[in-house]
């Protein structure tokens, strides 16, 4: 596969312009103003001053930046924002009207940082037992990805994994990524293509070809076989899709097909979702928490949306990746939609720097996170026993499936009797999804008798149900607590510095409020809270009836032990 800039091994020098200059030597030292590019040699760095100072001065690494409301002398229209006009997301049509509206769309990228769903070394601590785990409410490959990798490298037993979501956009996509990863020969460009058809606008024509290349050969075993398709020498996929294979096919044909819009007429349709005029306050709150250089990070990222160090040559990327837009050629996802939620910053930030990326490249640390992610992940497929079955379904609907042997012979052998040692269910426990019952009564039958089977759930909106989940909404005397307590501490002055250097002055009645408020819900623990709201929702009937208990210490995803500060509250 003949690239002019291959897989990066590490972080290259920025001085890379075709046709004129390829420096191919490692960048060791970074522009000392913004550090989001680094060069091999003052030379390099002189030959490429004209380009790098258009980033490196932008006003938005400027001191003097400020968000538009405050720039304009108007409450932020966040505060006041109510539902979008008209929403319809589907793949084949995807219809949005009004302003907020820009800000719902599909989930293609988890909004969580992934977790090891097995965390082998806090509980079974054996690498030759077998495992089954379902993901009730899968999202994307996050999860899938960060267990298969959490395992250690002598593990020898077999990994069932089911993957469901309602989502057909969602699945079709977590197929073709595991299929790109299982059958692409070299792992170093598996790896690549796949981190760009999971989180770039556009990618390379020959990453196309390979991707319809390892759809088709799918499609036709799926066709011709009635046996899981080899993603690896022990590794197999199945796949239920509802609708059945007439349905399907419109997506997958959408995938491999030249896409209906030009790379052009994709980048200019990313553009009017990610700059839409009626959207920059939106836009400004988040880059109000950011560092100078992030805030220039995230604003090349809108304005490409491609995954690579910021300094790297994106000349090659000239196919539109079709997975991310609708039939009609619509960006499906949201405005604010962002690949860094889905996985540790901490843990981006620890790869990039191992190749050379400083902090402030956030997304070329991205870049080479994914890139270890999934290499190793590719690498895992061609030597684990891995069955994964993938599945379309409500997740109640696939429950009941699976109590009544739907799908117990052939292909997906799923049989009632089956047992989870982790059961995912995200945040369908919430009371406007699915709810903690339905969800328990579908899934927890299924969880297996030991002592380490777990079912993890995301309570996403609670804090909108429980009234004091916020600090604001717990009292005033909670909120006069919380701030002597910052007071003997010494930390009034830096959060609200912070606050006057992002927002300006702190006298426009409801932006200021809810900015403090915003301030103050970091020292608020709210766990006491959380528990309200699980006996509210009954939770303890709930437990009781279906025989299960709740843990006393997380063993899987562990309990949140220190406060994520925004990065100019870092003083604290």
């Amino acid at each position: 596969m003949a690239l002019v800039q291959p897989p990066l091994p590490f972080l290259l020098c920025a001085n890379r312009r075709i046709p004129e200059k390829i420096c191919t030597v490692p960048g060791s030292k970074s522009c000392a103003a913004c550090k989001l590019v680094s060069y091999c040699s003052k030379e390099c760095q002189k030959a490429h001053w004209t380009l790098d100072q258009t980033d490196c001065k932008d006003h938005i690494r400027s001191k003097d930046w400020r968000p538009v409301w405050i720039r304009e002398r108007r409450p932020p229209s966040f505060l006041n924002h109510g539902p979008p006009d008209n929403l319809e997301s589907k793949f084949g049509k995807h219809i949005m009207a009004g302003p907020q509206a820009l800000g719902i769309g599909l989930s293609l990228w988890g909004n969580s940082p992934a977790f090891d769903a097995i965390n082998l070394a806090k509980n079974e601590m054996d690498p030759s037992r077998d495992f089954a785990i379902a993901f009730a409410a899968s999202g994307d490959l996050r999860h899938v990805v960060k267990t298969v990798n959490g395992l250690p490298e002598d593990y020898s037993g077999h990994l069932k994994m089911v993957i469901n979501d309602n989502s057909m956009p969602v699945v079709c996509r977590n197929v073709a990524l595991l299929i790109i990863l299982g059958t692409v020969e070299d792992p170093v460009y598996a790896a690549d293509i796949a981190l760009h058809f999971w989180y770039s606008t556009h990618f390379p024509t020959q990453y196309h070809a390979q991707i319809s290349a390892s759809i088709v050969a799918f499609l036709t075993h799926s066709h011709e076989q009635e046996v899981p398709f080899p993603v690896g020498e022990k590794a197999k996929i199945s796949v239920v899709l509802e609708g059945g294979p007439p349905f399907s096919l419109d997506y997958f044909s959408h995938f491999t097909m030249p896409s209906s819009a030009s790379a052009e007429e994709a980048r200019a349709e990313y553009l009017r979702i990610r700059t839409a005029y009626s959207r920059r306050d939106f836009r400004d709150r988040i880059y109000s928490g950011l560092r100078p250089s992030h805030r220039a990070a995230v604003q090349k990222y809108q304005q490409l949306g491609i995954i690579l160090p910021f300094g790297a040559l994106d000349d090659e990327f000239d196919c539109a990746n079709s997975s991310l837009f609708s039939l009609d050629g619509r960006w499906l996802q949201s405005d604010f939609a962002d690949p860094l939620e889905g996985w540790d910053i901490a843990e981006v930030v620890e790869a990039g720097k191992k190749y050379g990326a400083c902090s402030e490249d956030i997304y070329g640390c991205l870049y080479f996170f994914l890139s270890d992610q999934l290499r190793t992940f590719a690498s895992r497929l061609r030597r684990f026993h891995i069955t994964f079955t993938l599945l379309s379904l409500d997740m109640t609907v696939l429950a009941k499936g699976i109590r009544e042997n739907v799908w117990s012979t052939g292909v997906h052998d799923l049989p009632s009797s089956i047992r989870f040692d982790r059961i995912l269910v995200s945040n369908t426990v919430d009371p406007n999804y699915v709810g903690i019952r339905a969800v328990l009564n579908a899934w927890g039958p299924f969880l297996a008798c030991t002592q380490t089977a777990s079912i993890v759930a995301y309570f996403m909106n609670w804090t909108l149900v429980q009234q004091d989940g916020r600090a604001q909404a717990a009292g005033s005397s909670v909120v006069k607590r919380i701030t002597k307590k910052l007071v003997a501490l010494n930390k009034v002055s830096i959060l609200m510095n912070w606050l006057k250097s992002t927002h300006g002055p702190l006298s426009e009645g409801a932006s200021s409020v809810y900015w403090i408020s915003k301030g103050i819900d970091l020292f608020y623990d709210n766990s006491e809270a959380f528990s309200t709201y699980l006996k509210k929702q009954g939770l303890d009937r709930i437990l009781q009836e279906l025989g299960l208990v709740l843990k006393k210490k997380n063993t899987v995803v562990p309990h949140v032990s220190k406060i994520a500060y925004p990065a100019h509250l870092n003083q604290f």
